[in-house]
């Protein structure tokens, strides 16, 4: 998703500075002290490969004066949020306090969740994959316990729920 965001803005509008937030809103958020990550189709030519996020996450709340604050300092045009039920909520707030403000500041929710969990979203990207992975787990789980009289086969699955 993070490296179709970057390609379709460099090559289709022009943009040459895309920046990636480590550990999302945290990252928008100065005290914690993390660096923005400079993105270009180079740095993330091979990211589609890898599974998982190269950023992190974190789900704590976050000031959402700080963070647009953050917005506003570096100059971002948009926005674009990438995760779940709290992701979207916390774009909303946003969003909700760029327009307070009157900034000229887009924000774009993307909803992907491996939980499957959004509203009006049949299916979310990260889901079917999730869904893939684990099935490989548990079938890896049960071939082993078979192979143990009174065998065990144990698999942590993460989400909320």
């Amino acid at each position: 998703m993070i490296r179709a965001i970057v390609l379709s803005l460099h090559q289709n509008y022009g943009v040459r500075t895309v920046f990636g937030f480590p550990y999302g809103y945290e990252g928008l958020t100065h005290r914690y002290g993390h660096k923005p990550v400079e993105l270009t189709p180079t740095v993330l030519d091979r990211i589609h490969e890898q599974g998982r996020t190269i950023f992190g996450s974190s789900r704590r709340n976050q000031d959402i004066g700080e963070m647009v604050d953050t917005l506003e300092r570096m100059n971002i045009g948009i926005l674009f949020t990438v995760g779940g039920d709290g992701t979207l909520r916390g774009a909303s707030a946003i969003s909700e306090e760029i327009e307070r403000r009157r900034l000229k500041i887009a924000v774009i929710g993307i909803p992907k969740t491996i939980e499957n969990d959004i509203s009006y979203v049949q299916r979310s990207f990260g889901f079917a994959t999730a869904v893939s992975e684990a099935g490989r787990a548990i079938t890896s789980a049960h071939v082993e316990a078979q192979g143990a009289r009174n065998g065990i086969g144990l698999v942590k699955l993460m989400g909320r729920e």
